[in-house]
Parts: structure tokens; sequence; C-alpha cells
């Protein structure tokens, strides 16, 4: 590497350090920056310069009354630049911008419907998100950073590859970070949709100081993303997190991957709905089946959480039931990692206080004292958006390489 390269890259490294220590405290000033980073204020002073001239942030003059000469803050513009931000699962699509702050400025979901749920139609449906978003954008379009896309499945994130997806036809080896750049022009990251609603988390939610936690998303599988010590735990290959395909006891059923008994055929949307189809046959689940208008092919998760929501004596039970898989599983993970806290994503979280009580429990029961004490087990927060939220916080994280603590 050549000494203009080297000097770049600091330039680059420096840049982005001082951009977190901005983003995540409130009120900084340049000698809070110099104290921050240990940087020289000749160094401090050029590189916030430099960001002014290019839009990233602005000062902003101390209004608290003090003694002396007032501080002047240094504040992200929200116009500095914007990130784009696309997730689907088989049911619903999602595309979101946010500014340079980290706001949601546009929102967008699209529902798949069987009809549409092959790759090609796919393919479109991206495209057309992605075009509906940026043309949100009017002239601010040409500030966009990138396209980050949150992809179901199998899928190699270094090639930009999606391998495979059980619920969409002809969803194999599909290039789809290839076919987006090519398409919009703009720099394009990709990864697990699981895997990406975790830089939501720890960039927007905890101002990129996240203590040891599990997120677990229950939808069309059951996925987790653990982050030990401030760091997001994966791999550079194969998909890490894959809690749907652990085997649980009692579990009888076939799974997408071809073997029995397998978590994912016990609490997934899919598999709710399904044992619910069964119970209708044997006159259970009339309530749902009323919900649904009489057709039991128009049963859906949300008819299940509403009715267990409104106290429904059969859903309860299967609640009760699908709690205990979900449960028996996390405690597992407890006994491994020893989280502080789990945040749980999905329909089912949705019902809250009743399901998070079949969790607690269960977890418990079935881990060891000193994981368990302490340990905080929420619903997420977040609304369905949240893995396109996690596209376009994966954006922020490529292209402004946020400095990593542990803490």
């Amino acid at each position: 590497m050549n000494s203009e390269s080297i000097l770049e890259n600091r330039k680059y490294y420096q840049r982005n350090k001082i951009l977190s220590v901005i983003r995540f405290q409130k009120n900084v000033s340049r000698y809070d920056i110099k104290k921050s980073t240990s940087y020289s204020m000749t160094t401090v002073l050029s590189v916030i310069e430099d960001m002014l001239k290019e839009g990233l942030i602005y000062e902003e003059e101390c209004d608290e009354i003090r003694v002396g000469r007032k501080p002047v803050w240094l504040r992200l513009n929200p116009q500095g630049g914007y990130f784009v931000g696309l997730e689907f699962n088989s049911r619903t699509m999602h595309c979101v911008i946010l500014d340079f702050t980290g706001r949601i400025i546009y929102t967008k979901e699209r529902e798949i419907s069987e009809r549409n749920s092959c790759a090609g139609a796919i393919i479109d449906m991206i495209k057309g998100s992605i075009r509906d978003a940026l043309e949100s954008l009017g002239g601010r379009r040409e500030k966009v950073l990138g396209i980050g896309l949150g992809i179901p499945g199998y899928s190699d994130k270094h090639r930009g590859v999606a391998i495979s997806y059980t619920h969409l036809k002809g969803w194999e080896n599909v290039p789809v970070k290839q076919i987006v750049e090519e398409e919009f022009g703009y720099p394009c990251y990709m990864d697990n949709n699981v895997n990406g609603m975790i830089y939501a988390y720890k960039y927007l939610v905890y101002n990129g100081r996240c203590e040891d936690m599990l997120f677990i998303s229950i939808r069309t599988g059951a996925r987790v993303m653990p982050v030990i010590n401030n760091m997001p735990v994966s791999s550079v290959s194969g998909s890490p997190g894959e809690l749907g395909h652990i085997k649980v006891g009692g579990g009888s059923r076939l799974c997408s991957c071809g073997k029995y008994g397998c978590l994912n055929t016990e609490v997934s949307d899919y598999a709710i709905v399904s044992k619910i189809k069964d119970g209708i046959r044997v006159h259970r689940f009339q309530r749902i089946l009323e919900m649904a208008g009489g057709s039991i092919g128009s049963i859906t998760i949300e008819h299940f959480v509403e009715a267990a929501k409104a106290g429904d004596a059969d859903s309860l039970e299967l609640l009760e039931q699908v709690g205990g898989f979900i449960g028996d599983t996390i405690a597992m993970l407890v006994n491994i990692f020893a989280p502080r806290k789990i945040v749980i994503y999905g329909e089912l979280a949705r019902i809250g206080e009743p399901f998070l009580k079949i969790l607690r429990k269960r977890v418990e029961e079935n881990s060891i004292r000193e994981n368990y004490s302490g340990l905080e087990i929420m619903s997420s927060t977040m609304g369905r958006d949240l893995g396109a939220v996690g596209a376009a916080a994966l954006v922020m994280q490529e292209e402004f390489d946020f400095v990593e603590e542990t803490i």
C-alpha cells in the first residue's frame, strides 16, 4: 500500500470515528471529540471542516445559560445522506428510507400473494419497491448512499447471491445484489433478513452500545442473532442462527429441510396456522373460523394473535404449547450465551404478556439460576418494517464502518 493510500485510509477512519461520536452522544463539541478520540485538535478541526463542507454535519449554538464562552454543538445533518433498505419474506415486502440521523422518512409495505411468489415476480417487486422509494426523494435522490437488502432463507452475502428459500418458487442462486446495482447504480449490501435486524437495534435503539442480548425472530421460521459484548455473533460462511432446525421433544412433523421434529414445524406462523386448520376439522378454534369469515383457507397468524389476546380458550391452549417449545429452546440458549436481554420479534410477540409469561416460566425452570437472574425477556417494540430498517442500517454500517467497542 503506497503512502497516498495509507493517508486516505487514515482520513476515512478518522472521519468515521468522529461521526460515531457525534451520532451516539447527545451534545458534542470539538473539544469533546478531541477527548473521546485522543486525536490532535488540528486533526479534529480539519476533519470537522471537511464534514461541514460535505453537508454531513452542521453546527448549533448551545442555548443553555452558562458562564463564559458557550460551546458549539455538532449535529448530524438529516439531509446529509439517505439509506434505502428492503426486506421480505414469503408474505410481505417492506421498503424504507432512513435519513442521515437514522430516522424513517419513508416506509411502504407490499403483500406477496401465492400468485406472485416466484423468483421473477419477486425481482420485479424488489425493483418496483426501490424505484418508488427513490422517486419519493425527488431531487434528494443524488444523496442516496446505498441500498441494503434483507434476504430470507439461505444466501451468500459476500457474493450477493440468494441461494434458496423454500417458500418462493424458483428462488435459487439469484444474483440479487448484482441485479439491484445494475438497475439503480448505487452500492448494494445484503445479509440474511434477520441478521440485518440487529443493526437496527444496535445503532438506532441502543446507540451503538448493546448489552449482551439475543434477538429472536419467529415468523416463517425461527432464527436467533446474538450480540455478545457489543458484537453481533455471526460467521464467515454458512447460515448461523438457524434456531428453527433444532430438534424439539415431541415434534413429529416433517420440516422443509426434509427432517422431522424441527422447531419450525411447531412454532412458525405456517405451523400454527396448520395446527389451527387441523383443529377446526375436529370442531375446535371456532372463534378463529368466525374471524376468517367461515373460510378455513383465509385463516392467518394474525387471526390467532387476536384470538389469543381476546382470551379464546382454544387459542390460549395452543399458545401454551407453542410457548413451551420456544421457552425450552430459549433456556438452552440462555445456558450457552448468558444474555442479559432477550427480544422476541414476529406476530407472536404482539400477544404480549400472556406469551412472555409462558417463556419466562419455561426459561426459569430450565436454565441455571446464575444466567436467569436479572434476565429480561421482552417483545420487540419495532414495527413490521424492522427488517427493512435493519437493511438500511446495514448500509450505514458498511458505508461508515462504525467503530466497534466492547463494553
